[in-house]
């Protein structure tokens, strides 16, 4: 490591010139090109979704398994007229087949078209009737819907944003139109005023001037963490021509860089300052930075990596894109914490420092102050009440987990979305209309496949069978023959998809209604929609989720394991680290499905928590506590090893590095604070979760429960067996410093 800090000063211009054209040749690719290709798909191997799907492809009925999307058409004064559509909707809607969008189908109140090749349109088919009411008006004329399907390979948000830009502008102050389903549900979080990342970068700024008092230091991890934004964003986008990358990709990498960015770019620039402040020569101090801080950054940062990367475990492939794209972006965070970082700290020089102590610093007349800070003092009280302190920490730690008890894995329906946009309005009006009722937005299908799955008599009395199914609304139920033995039926339920009724009508009918209407015959009966898709989603996640949380939590124990040679201290920090999982879970669930101050933080009503959010969170809150724990035991395992003195190793590790764990928990709550600001409800749950999750463990756990705890096992922190410590490799995450003869300073006047 000390090869790479001098490294890196010594070609300080070259390392800085390297890494402006990684982020310009980067950028530069991805618009190359063509941009960015977010998308999001997944598959399912070995649920009944993945079967439909196949079944469909093969039958040559893809556009049957893209997304779709919903218009809601809206008159704010009289009511829409069942035979004359709005001026100009018409002629718009049929040049949605030729404008590349991939649009499959386009169905209106007034006319339905099919895009067949090349953007050719088949003609008008009239769908209103007068001796029948308009299944696509509400009963009282004032709603209108307009239901657009894309093809499944192409559902790409360009396409959906396209559509949304070309039929916007037919709004006018008496035509409300509004965007709602699940193809525009990426709408919300476009709504937005300024980007999330912006305020994370803001925040960050200002509490490190706070804490370091200098320009230059308060800049330098900013500098940092762009520097690594920059390449892997051009990366991730490139990534996303490759495989199918989530549409929220970007803004999780982002959020993880500038969090994790700043705190280890935070933890080597203290360490520098320090050493400078002890009269260490400016090269010698980088080095020396590097070579202990940059050891455990590199130790935690791949921690983080591979808890990211476990995520690919699951076998579920709308996470593979946000993973590997979110480990590109951390790799390179910790490449550019450890050659970027020290050549920006070599031509900065003594300005890293507060102007009142450059000059003694630099003639050596710079003395230390030895009172005792407050560290100290927290430190031994928390040695001296360790009982009670811990008590105190667990209950908080308890009553903040138990919501988790009640979490309810699914997808919120728009009705959540946060007011003001145009998902939740389009949301609103349909379940406001008389006709359409909440239940009217779920996407429930049956796909029969068989010999007779085509013929009217097998069709009506599959229909009149799901009509007396209880949840299912009669109303809706309607039949499309797609090829000779493949027939769709569509319906809806009678409550909200997010509800839990309408996930217990899915598994109702795929374990009694199906089963008794295959018997005695050659078909097959499935259970297709979005709704079904997301039960199988949450279905496939929950079973993998023990497997996954024991991989993540092995891998991090083995890693410690080595890094500290002790047994207690890795399991120590595996259960810290579930305390602090169940406690922000608990937040969450208070906060997004029980609905507790969700509609004055902007989030929206309640709904159940996205099924792939805990495995996400989990993974990236394990990699982030790490940090803390590697930073905190790696100073008390160094004095452990010089003095064999429990208490006063905890008592010590605890004083020297509370200050800058604290401080840089308080820069990642503001970055993923910043993130309440978006409309995208996934990203607010992360940014809220996580910023919860940071302010558990830095303030609860890493503050008092960890080193009371510690205290109370004693000698016992550092037992490893004989047997064990001679097959083990040795690593070094924190070695000793050049000047480890003279005593570190008590105070800490940098945070």
């Amino acid at each position: 490591m000390k090869t790479v800090a001098r490294f890196a000063t010594k070609h300080r211009w070259w390392v800085v010139a390297v890494w402006l054209a990684c982020i310009l040749g980067s950028q530069a690719l991805a618009s190359a090109a063509g941009g960015s290709s977010y998308k999001d798909v997944f598959t399912l191997p070995g649920t009944e979704t993945q079967q439909v799907l196949d079944l469909l492809r093969s039958n040559g009925e893809a556009g049957q398994t893209g997304q779709v999307g919903t218009v809601v058409v809206h008159p704010r004064t009289g009511r829409l007229d069942p035979h004359q559509p709005p001026a100009g909707l018409l002629p718009t809607l049929q040049k949605l087949c030729s404008a590349h969008l991939h649009v499959a189908l386009v169905t209106s109140p007034w006319a339905a078209y099919r895009c067949g090749p090349n953007g050719a349109v088949t003609a008008p088919v009239p769908r209103h009737a007068a001796a029948q009411h308009n299944p696509l008006l509400s009963t009282d004329n004032t709603v209108g819907l307009i239901t657009i399907g894309w093809q499944g390979d192409q559902n790409a948000i360009g396409n959906f944003s396209g559509v949304h830009d070309a039929l916007a502008p037919l709004g006018t102050k008496n035509l409300e139109l509004e965007f709602t389903g699940g193809a525009f549900a990426n709408l919300a979080a476009q709504q937005q005023g300024i980007p999330p990342e912006v305020f994370g970068f803001a925040a960050a700024l200002l509490i490190l001037a706070i804490v370091f008092r200098s320009l230059g230091a308060t800049v330098l991890p900013l500098l940092s963490a762009a520097g690594a934004l920059g390449v892997g964003l051009g990366l991730v986008s490139l990534l996303s021509h490759v495989m199918n990358v989530a549409t929220f990709a970007t803004q999780l990498a982002s959020l993880m860089v500038i969090g994790v960015g700043i705190d280890y770019a935070l933890f080597i620039v203290t360490r520098h300052r320090r050493n400078l402040l002890r009269g260490m020569a400016m090269d010698e101090s980088i080095a020396v930075a590097i070579n202990t801080s940059g050891r455990a950054v590199l130790f935690a940062g791949a921690t983080v990596c591979v808890a990211i990367l476990g995520l690919c475990a699951l076998g579920v492939s709308f996470l593979y894109g946000v993973a590997i794209g979110t480990f590109i972006a951390v790799g390179l965070t910790m490449i550019a914490s450890l050659t970027l970082l020290p050549s920006v700290l070599s031509l900065l020089g003594y300005r890293v420092l507060p102007r009142r102590l450059r000059r003694a610093v630099r003639d050596g007349s710079y003395v230390h102050d030895d009172h005792r800070t407050r560290w100290a003092w927290w430190s031994d009280l928390v040695a001296r009440r360790k009982t009670v302190l811990a008590a105190v920490a667990a209950g908080v730690i308890v009553v903040l987990a138990i919501p988790f008890f009640s979490m309810r894995l699914g997808q919120a329906d728009q009705g959540s979305d946060p007011k003001g946009t145009t998902t939740r309005a389009g949301f609103d009006l349909i379940a406001d209309a008389p006709g359409f009722g909440k239940g009217y937005t779920s996407v429930l299908e049956l796909v029969l496949d068989g010999p007779t799955a085509t013929d009217a008599g097998y069709l009506k009395s599959v229909a009149e069978a799901l009509a007396q199914t209880p949840d299912v609304d009669p109303a809706t139920i309607g039949a499309e023959p797609l090829s000779k033995n493949l027939a769709l039926m569509t319906f809806k339920s009678r409550s909200a998809p997010q509800d839990e009724q309408t996930n217990a009508l899915v598994k109702r009918l795929r374990s009694d209604f199906a089963p008794s209407l295959e018997r005695g015959t050659a078909n097959q009966i499935y259970v297709f929609g979005q709704t079904a898709v997301l039960v199988d989603f949450a279905h496939v996640l929950s079973e993998k989720m023990p497997l996954f949380f024991a991989a993540v939590i092995g891998l991090s124990f083995l890693l410690l394991l080595l890094a500290f040679r002790s047994l207690v201290v890795p399991l120590t920090a595996a259960v810290m680290n579930l305390f602090a999982a169940g406690a922000s879970f608990g937040i969450l669930v208070a906060v997004f499905q029980w609905g507790w101050f969700s509609e004055a933080l902007g989030i929206g009503a309640g709904g159940p928590i996205d099924a792939f959010l805990p495995v996400m969170f989990f993974a990236i809150l394990f990699g982030l506590s790490m940090d803390y724990q590697v930073f905190l035991v790696s100073r008390m395992h160094e004095e452990w090893v010089h003095t064999h003195d429990n208490r006063h190793s905890i008592s010590v590790g605890q004083a020297e590095t509370g200050g800058i764990i604290t401080a840089a928990a308080i820069i990642m709550i503001a970055v993923f604070g910043g993130f309440l600001l978006g409309n995208a409800r996934v990203i607010k749950m992360i940014g809220l979760g996580l910023g919860a999750a940071i302010f558990i463990d830095a303030f609860v756990l890493r503050t008092v429960l960890v080193p009371a705890l510690m205290h109370a096992l004693g000698r016992s922190n550092w037992w490893f067996p004989r047997w064990l410590d001679r097959i083990t490799p040795r690593v070094s995450v924190e070695p000793p410093e050049v000047l480890a003869d003279e005593p570190a300073p008590e105070d800490e006047p940098i945070v």
